[in-house]
């Protein structure tokens, strides 16, 4: 499951960032984020939900994690929230840049993981997953959209088929395939369907 951080503050004008403290910070989310980081942290806490088709309650979260070019913590701000109230250690081992590397990193385990990126490079972090319906992964996630979640489900491996696989594509034959879907959040007042 992967989701964007919570809302961000306007660029020089209201809404403004505040920190967990609700001090001042451009590099934190705006209160509406803050919002939306707690009701994330509901929402999973009680996944599966019939209303939130895909979700599940996950036992690994990520989240992009700080670098000397990225001053932002808005995805482990976001991410915060969820992990606490799941007693789950939040990973913030890889940052901006490593998405092959954090692809990898969830592949090892069949855990349901929730990530938390920047939204710019969702799509190329999903690139490295083998996705069965990837003509329907969209090629960027919509800028003006906080409240979605895109999900990977892993398919059911059919008898025989991981040598095919193998030979096929030439991946490794015990590499999982996944069906790509977007679950629209509809957490917080303003938040909307799929379109």
């Amino acid at each position: 499951m992967f989701v964007r951080h919570g809302e961000k503050p306007a660029h020089k004008a209201a809404p403004y960032g505040v920190n967990k403290l609700g001090e001042p910070d451009d590099h934190s989310l705006s209160p509406r984020g803050w919002s939306r980081a707690g009701a994330l942290a509901a929402l999973f806490s009680h996944a599966p939900l019939q209303s939130h088709g895909g979700l599940t309650r996950p036992t690994r979260i990520f989240a992009t994690g700080p670098s000397h070019q990225t001053k932002s913590h808005r995805e482990i701000d976001t991410a915060n929230p969820t992990a606490e109230r799941l007693d789950v250690t939040l990973e913030t081992k890889f940052t901006h840049g490593e998405e092959p590397e954090l692809a990898k990193e969830i592949l090892t385990s069949a855990e349901p993981t929730l990530v938390v990126w920047h939204h710019g490079e969702l799509p190329h972090l999903l690139s490295q997953f083998k996705i069965i319906n990837a003509d329907g992964v969209p090629s960027a996630w919509p800028e003006d959209r906080f409240d979605l979640v895109w999900v990977l489900q892993r398919e059911p491996r059919a008898a025989g088929a991981g040598a095919a696989t193998a030979t096929a594509t030439g991946a490794p034959a015990n590499e999982p395939t996944y069906r790509f879907s977007i679950t629209p959040q509809l957490l917080l007042a303003g938040d909307k369907p799929v379109s």
